[in-house]
């Protein structure tokens, strides 16, 4: 796999956006019912390197099954900056913490990558969506299993079994590889139709 200009702007560019929309989304948690006092990220060890390390790995596995660099090395980028929602706990503020590590993160980031990139990028939008299942795998897998999955429409911390850790990462490989599948098969299906006669 060949590392092209154009890959190298498209990860860059996509990452930026889903940083910014990591931040601003945990900002709504600062309106929620039920915020705490957000600790220090840098402090509680959530900027480490083990941390970084570990969810690029989670995520960069799960990109693998697309075959495509860009969206191998964005499976594992993204699954790391949805952290950036901890980067309110500078701020010193009380809000809802993990906001991004959310079902609701996940829809909108999606969306919001599919609007600005392409709607028809299934691939990106399979590796937004999976890439709060990679990176609350490897939180689960580190000894982290409270998320408020549900938030902003219940904001409590929901406990999940840590051993669950492989059901997410299994999860997400399964959603990248089926979309990937699906349209890997259109692009040789169009490509067969361009070459009939006549085209």
């Amino acid at each position: 796999m060949k590392i092209q200009k154009q890959n190298i702007i498209f990860v860059v560019s996509v990452s930026l956006v889903y940083c910014a929309i990591s931040a601003g989304f945990s900002l709504v948690g600062t309106v929620l019912p039920d915020r705490v006092m957000l600790l220090n990220p840098i402090e509680h060890g959530s900027l480490s390197v083990k941390e970084i390390g570990g969810h690029f790995v989670w995520g960069l596995v799960a990109g693998i099954v697309t075959l495509r660099l860009r969206y191998i090395l964005l499976g594992g980028i993204l699954a790391v900056l949805i952290d950036s929602d901890h980067l309110i706990g500078l701020l010193h503020v009380e809000a809802i913490p993990r906001m991004s590590h959310s079902v609701t993160f996940a829809i909108l980031s999606t969306i919001i990558l599919l609007l600005v990139f392409s709607k028809k990028d299934y691939r990106l939008g399979a590796i937004a969506f999976t890439s709060v299942l990679t990176h609350i795998s490897y939180d689960m897998f580190a000894d982290s299993y409270g998320f408020p999955i549900f938030t902003p429409f219940v904001n409590k911390i929901i406990q999940i079994p840590r051993t669950d850790w492989i059901v997410f990462e299994i999860a997400a490989i399964c959603i990248i590889g089926i979309v990937s599948f699906i349209v890997t098969r259109k692009e040789i299906d169009i490509k067969k139709i361009s070459k009939e006669p006549g085209r």
